[in-house]
């Protein structure tokens, strides 16, 4: 027997930190995607303004 207090089993185990990793980075996308469509309305929507009162 090894001095290995770790079940083979549970040697190579994943502790979730990829997956809290993983959340993490698609939530920055998400915001990133959200911040970048509120941009282009508000441009997009403004550029419409001023061309509706210069003509």
């Amino acid at each position: 027997m090894t001095n290995n207090a770790i079940p083979p089993e549970l040697e190579f185990a994943d502790d979730g930190d990829d997956m809290r990793q993983h959340d993490r980075r698609l939530n920055r996308t998400r915001l990133v995607a959200w911040i970048v469509i509120g941009a282009l309305i508000l441009t997009g929507g403004g550029a419409t303004v001023l061309a509706l009162i210069f003509g």
